[in-house]
């Protein structure tokens, strides 16, 4: 379930990265819906990284920072 998820993110923030690229060729940064599709991007970039350290978190039963550091 957590695969799909991932994928589903990735095509999202696929789309959403070309999409920008394109209207930054005809449009300035600065207009309004120029920000709010980066914001988006950063948005689905982060949950991406989220789901990405949950996985690896749950695969790695690594040891918590007052273990290491005790």
């Amino acid at each position: 379930m957590k695969t799909w998820a991932l994928l589903k993110l990735k095509c999202n923030i696929s789309f959403r990265r070309h999409l920008l690229n394109l209207l930054l060729l005809f449009f300035s940064p600065s207009k309004r819906f120029i920000i709010a599709l980066s914001q988006n991007l950063d948005k689905h970039i982060v949950l991406y990284q989220k789901e990405l350290n949950s996985l690896y978190s749950k695969q790695h039963n690594s040891k918590s920072v007052k273990e290491i550091a005790a």
